[in-house]
């Protein structure tokens, strides 16, 4: 008995406390800083994706593709279901293919990083399926 009435002692204490600052309308982050955000992450998956396409829209990305035999229409659709963070890095590895000033030099190099590219995205998209 005594510890249901402390409780409910306890209870009623809280509940009538003010408020203070945690007002409905109040919140820690603006509804302007939220939408910029969200705009922000918009745009740059924007530009990944499209920086991704690119790379597979490319005759090494079609050459890739074939030694490893995937449909490449298929990968190229499928990119648009990597999370945010798959996304960013794979656009990541697809500038470092464009940005190559010496481009015969790193052929090898550029294929591996394709097809290890691509295997990854072949890896997520059975993986989406899957689930």
């Amino acid at each position: 008995m005594r510890k249901s009435l402390a409780v409910l002692a306890v209870a009623a204490a809280i509940l009538s406390l003010p408020a203070g600052h945690a007002a409905a309308g109040e919140h820690i982050v603006t509804p302007d800083a939220v939408q910029s955000r969200l705009s922000e992450a918009t745009a740059q998956r924007a530009q990944d994706l499209a920086t991704v396409q690119d790379v597979l829209s490319t005759p090494l990305a079609q050459e890739a593709a074939a030694s490893v035999g995937a449909d490449l229409a298929r990968v190229r659709a499928g990119v648009g279901t990597l999370s945010d963070t798959e996304l960013s890095d794979l656009a990541a590895r697809a500038s470092v293919l464009q940005g190559d000033p010496v481009a015969g030099a790193m052929t090898r190099n550029m294929r591996l990083l394709v097809m290890a590219a691509l295997i990854l995205i072949v890896i997520i998209l059975l993986l989406a399926v899957i689930d």
